[in-house]
């Protein structure tokens, strides 16, 4: 104890004993472990998925706006986004006649955005609680599942929350959609294979319902 200020002075490194050194070691690596596996609480995830939902969307303008500047000038006939025909339009064709179009190739674009937003903007507080686009395949051993580098049979969401430097205890899956065809903006949860999809995305997690996030908000999985 200092005598002067009454504060208590926690002993240095040097004048630890080797029993009280050992216990400190102890103590240390228990807080590392309970550091590893805590999820995050009901309002720091409430904060990410705000930042989220923002990246999303300013991936969606940013990508339209700089597509249509990159292009010689060319405008979407809707102003900030193609319209149906647009959408169709082929932009790509392999050798192999593989084609892609306008609205597959904004997907791509806009999911690096977003993706290169989330990085930006999580990293310093959630670094160690979210994986984008990590590759999970199922573990009977464990009736889990383990990280994977194989394709077939495997499930990839676009992000997952998770305990802290444990990508494979999982709190939360979300999936992003850019919808390029009316139908699918006004009711992107309706669009081919995207109820499938969240529905395989659920077994990666129980503790909450995996959610769908587009450029106009979030939407969970069952509701409508």
């Amino acid at each position: 104890m200092n005598a002067s200020t009454g504060e208590l002075l926690a002993p240095t490194a040097t004048r630890l004993g080797p029993v009280t050194e050992k216990v400190v070691r102890a103590v240390e690596a228990v807080k590392g472990l309970l550091t590893l596996e805590r999820a995050l609480t009901g309002a720091e995830l409430d904060r990410l998925e705000g930042i989220v939902k923002e990246c999303v969307a300013q991936a969606h303008a940013d990508v339209n706006k700089t597509y249509q500047q990159q292009n010689g000038g060319f405008k979407f006939k809707n102003g900030k986004f193609p319209n149906d025909a647009e959408c169709d339009r082929i932009v790509q064709l392999t050798e192999q006649g593989q084609s892609t179009t306008l609205a597959q190739e904004l997907g791509i674009l806009k999911h690096g955005a977003a993706f290169a937003c989330i990085k930006s903007h999580l990293s310093k507080e959630f670094g160690d609680n979210f994986s984008v686009e990590p590759r999970y395949k199922g573990n009977p051993g464990s009736n889990g599942v383990v990280l994977t580098n194989e394709g077939p049979q495997s499930l990839v969401p676009d992000l997952v929350i998770h305990a802290t430097r444990n990508a494979t205890n999982i709190q939360c899956v979300y999936e992003f959609k850019f919808p390029c065809h009316e139908q699918h903006r006004l009711s992107p949860i309706n669009a081919p294979g995207v109820k499938l999809q969240l529905t395989n995305y659920q077994e990666l997690s129980h503790r909450c319902p995996v959610a769908l996030i587009t450029p106009v908000g979030l939407k969970q999985l069952g509701i409508d």
